[in-house]
């Protein structure tokens, strides 16, 4: 029974001990096996150098690539079990892509009231003006306070 296509990732952590010329070819044979399973790739990040933050196989350094890509569920299994068997590959990780709708977003718009609705203007209450010190007699009450 043919199911439908699906989109899937592919991340990899090829080997430092591959020449930096051959790390492109390496990445055109895992491309080859998605193709070898009717896959269609959709985009294909070259290998990059990268330092891990923990050794795998005892390497520190690794090319890390991905790959997106269609192709039915039963071609994942056969996928797999190819790429188990590539030397070069210290790991792999396969996942199926979320395709995620955005709902959509419905602001209601507030009707803007008009001149005759609006509110009068609140009067503000008239402003007191500041009393002025007078700095002679600041510095006697200081003085009294502090007992000078």
């Amino acid at each position: 029974m043919e199911q439908e296509v699906k989109n899937y990732e592919l991340a990899y952590l090829l080997s430092p001990s591959i020449p930096e010329e051959e790390i492109l070819p390496h990445a055109g044979k895992l491309s080859a096996l998605i193709e070898e399973q009717k896959g269609v790739i959709k985009h294909l990040q070259e290998p990059k150098r990268q330092k891990l933050s923990y050794p795998i196989h005892k390497e520190r350094n690794v090319y890390f690539g991905w790959t997106t890509f269609h192709l039915a569920p039963e071609g994942i299994i056969a996928l797999e079990k190819k790429l188990k068997a590539q030397t070069q590959i210290l790991r792999y990780l396969i996942v199926e892509e979320e395709t995620r709708l955005k709902p959509p977003v419905f602001r209601t718009a507030m009707p803007k009231p008009s001149a005759s609705q609006r509110s009068p203007a609140i009067p503000r209450e008239a402003e007191k003006p500041e009393e002025k010190l007078d700095l002679e007699a600041l510095d006697k009450k200081l003085e009294e306070i502090l007992g000078k």
